[in-house]
């Protein structure tokens, strides 16, 4: 009858709270379950002298005599000192760790349940009520309180419990049924609580534990996305401020890292060199589109490199076709003006792939509008570079191109009315430039009045101008 007990105990022993000891310190651990030995040693040892006072009043009342003389019970109580006492030792001096800590309490209170029953088959005790029961109400409940014991342990503590002393009942009374229904009632009613709390505080260890494994991923993923923020950013070249041919820019993604772009290519030691600006806006948000941005910058720096001369439509030639071979199993959709202004010549070369048109601000104010020259990027075509047309304008002191990705023209007020380029014309046109400040600032500004701060997709602006 006890092997399926033993085995069934032996499987609550193997402690399945170790996941759950993960979140609970060790030292936390060890001393809660000294306070819990020590509060049950005392109580045991009131419980002892209680019984000792009362136990010839009890063994005259029922006509009962203890089968064990006053030297065989004092060693039994020696018996029960020692094993919390023992326990007690084990932890102070070992200092095991959370696990072993469990599996100690555990072991501890299954050898007070078998000093117990056997004070009970010696007939030291009368009966089995009273102080037993009591005493195994408090250390279940406290115990359970005090520890991480699954609600598996528990009930395997409470079926040891209920088992053993109901067969030692049988052993000792076999003839009292109804005594015996009764007495087992109450032995399954006292071990409840202790069940109850050892499943709510389960529960609650183990939301504990998932908050902080998802707190620890959360801290872990924003410190990765801080350093993509980080390298996002260290791509997008510093604005210049010296030179025939300068450039400023106003960047804020949607979220921490976005799909916009801005490239440019200058020749250092030439401060009246030719200049290279592709502005690019890839399709979607967040890391993905980020990812992308990425190797198109990379193919940019390479393409650039080896042709420094490229004009404006072969550049979006290029990286079409290199976005057609390398995105297909992940089809993306990439709008951009690819730049080239040249301050010897007095000219500036656009090409528009399907982005919002750009606006030419001449030295008077004039402003004219550079609409898209060929389709986006990455769409499959034949045709190559002759796909994107290439305007050619004037471009003397004091003129500017300003680009801008749809982020600034889709900004919508409350009504849902859209800022469009038609907003950023009003505001290049109402507006006059003071010194320190570039038209990135000022059109950002009127689109934040606008929208009243709510950003809904990326903002990347750029002025190229010559001073």
């Amino acid at each position: 009858m006890y092997t399926p007990i033993l085995t069934f105990l032996k499987d609550a022993l193997a402690t399945r709270s170790a996941d759950l000891l993960v979140g609970v310190q060790a030292s936390e651990i060890r001393r809660n379950a000294m306070h819990f030995l020590t509060m049950s040693m005392v109580l045991g040892a009131v419980l002892i002298v209680i019984r000792w006072m009362h136990l010839t009043g009890i063994e005259a009342l029922v006509g009962e005599q203890r089968a064990v003389s006053v030297v065989g019970a004092l060693g039994l109580e020696l018996s029960w000192l020692s094993v919390y006492l023992s326990g007690l030792m084990l932890i102070w001096m070992l200092r095991p760790s959370g696990v072993w800590v469990v599996r100690l309490t555990l072991v501890v209170v299954l050898l007070e349940g078998v000093v117990v029953m056997v004070r009970w088959s010696l007939g030291f005790d009368p009966g089995p009520g009273g102080n037993a029961l009591a005493g195994i109400l408090i250390v279940m409940t406290m115990g359970a309180s005090l520890l991480p014991w699954t609600p598996r342990q528990a009930l395997g503590l409470a079926t040891a419990w209920v088992v053993g002393s109901t067969a030692t009942l049988l052993a000792v009374t076999p003839g009292d049924v109804v005594g015996i229904g009764v007495t087992v009632l109450s032995y399954c009613s006292v071990v409840v609580p202790g069940l109850m709390v050892s499943f709510f505080k389960t529960t609650r260890i183990k939301d504990r534990f998932q908050i902080d494994n998802l707190q620890s991923r959360y801290e872990r993923i924003n410190q990765e996305l801080s350093a993509a923020k980080s390298i996002h950013e260290q791509a997008f070249p510093e604005p210049r401020t010296s030179g025939a041919v300068r450039f400023a820019y106003s960047y804020r993604p949607m979220s921490l890292i976005g799909g916009d772009y801005l490239f440019a290519s200058f020749e250092r030691a030439d401060p009246d060199s030719a200049g290279l600006v592709v502005l690019l806006d890839v399709s979607g948000h967040g890391i993905p589109a980020a990812l992308t941005v990425n190797r198109l910058q990379g193919e940019l720096m390479q393409f650039v490199g080896e042709y420094p001369s490229t004009d404006p439509g072969e550049l979006l030639g290029a990286l079409n076709r290199y976005i057609c071979l390398t995105c297909h199993d992940a089809p993306v959709l990439v709008s951009g003006i690819a730049v080239r202004v040249d301050p010897g010549a007095g000219t500036i070369q656009v090409a528009n792939a399907g982005h919002p048109g750009a606006l030419l601000r001449g030295k008077s104010g004039s402003l004219i509008r550079i609409d898209a020259t060929g389709p986006v990027m990455g769409i499959e075509s034949g045709a190559g570079s002759a796909e994107w047309a290439v305007e050619e304008h004037g471009f003397g002191s004091g003129d500017a191109l300003i680009a801008f990705t749809d982020g600034l023209t889709e900004a919508t007020d409350s009504g849902g009315g859209m800022f469009g380029v038609g907003g950023i014309e009003e505001t290049i046109r109402s507006r006059w430039l003071d010194p320190g400040q570039r038209w990135p600032e000022l059109v950002q500004r009127s689109v934040d009045r606008y929208c009243e701060g709510v950003v809904n997709d990326d903002m990347l602006i750029v002025d190229v101008y010559r001073p």
